[in-house]
């Protein structure tokens, strides 16, 4: 907590508000420009050519490349919508990540996330072996994990009809990265740096949450159980006999001018207990 104050109070220079937003309009402005001149999509690729060139801005407009491609057939028309559902859900994530974790944190960490990727399509890019795969999926994934953990119980349409909470598109988007990492395992590594960022502020927050739920779980179960050891425990018991209503429930029970209770057997006429 004292680190989160810090990093506001000293390098709240460093913000960008609205940075995530910001990103998404550029891709946008992107997308059209590819439409018009798909050669212009060349200046927005990490490739081993550029940066032995010494074309280093690469490693930074990568992120730049629109989440849809532009296509220049059929389906232009629905990659459009695509790209606009797309912006919807940024610009709900970017307000929701603004709002829990305030401007100079979300900027840090779209910073951190953008330098891990730009530091892993570089060290592949120098090594001659494609970069495809790594793009801004990747990075989108990045800030989808972190709204997922801060919203679990978020709900999307599916479809534009089936709600699913979004903790279930965090785990199924998951799967598929494991998955694709099984096939080739080098990847994971790659997916573990890329997603470096989510991790120092995921895995020690779920831990947390995990043994907080452990504790709650067992508090609960303790009450539960102190709650029906009181259920069973008797209501009325005669001073005398220590006969109850549970052991015996033909009896009656009443309470004598001593304060003390006992069964209809010791009690006389005049409601006061028998020798």
């Amino acid at each position: 907590m004292r680190l989160n104050t810090n990093l506001e109070k000293n390098f709240s220079w460093l913000a960008f508000p609205g940075l995530i937003r910001a990103i998404v309009l550029i891709q946008c402005a992107v997308f059209a420009l590819v439409t018009i001149r798909p050669e212009a999509a060349s200046f927005f690729t990490v490739s081993p050519e550029g940066l032995a060139q010494g074309e280093y801005w690469r490693l930074l407009s990568w992120v730049f490349y629109p989440f849809v491609a532009p296509d220049d057939g059929a389906f232009r028309f629905l990659n459009v919508i695509l790209l606009l559902i797309i912006m919807k859900i940024s610009f709900l994530i970017s307000d929701s990540l603004e709002h829990a974790w305030g401007e100079t944190r979300t900027s840090f960490y779209v910073y951190g996330s953008w330098l891990c990727q730009s530091a892993i399509l570089a060290g592949i890019a120098l090594m001659g072996i494609p970069t495809a795969g790594l793009d801004t999926q990747i990075f989108y994934l990045s800030l989808f994990f972190a709204f997922a953990t801060l919203y679990p119980d978020y709900e999307f349409a599916l479809f534009f009809v089936l709600p699913i909470k979004v903790w279930i598109l965090a785990v199924l988007s998951a799967v598929m990265l494991l998955l694709g990492g099984l096939r080739f395992p080098p990847l994971l590594l790659i997916y573990a740096f890329c997603f470096l960022p989510y991790l120092l502020w995921a895995v020690p927050r779920l831990r947390r949450y995990s043994k907080n739920r452990s504790m709650i779980s067992a508090r609960r179960l303790k009450f539960q159980s102190h709650t029906q050891g009181q259920k069973s425990s008797h209501l009325h018991c005669c001073a005398i006999c220590q006969r109850n209503e549970q052991s015996h429930p033909d009896l009656e029970f009443r309470v004598s001018s001593d304060d003390q209770e006992y069964c209809s057997d010791h009690l006389d006429e005049l409601g006061k207990p028998r020798a």
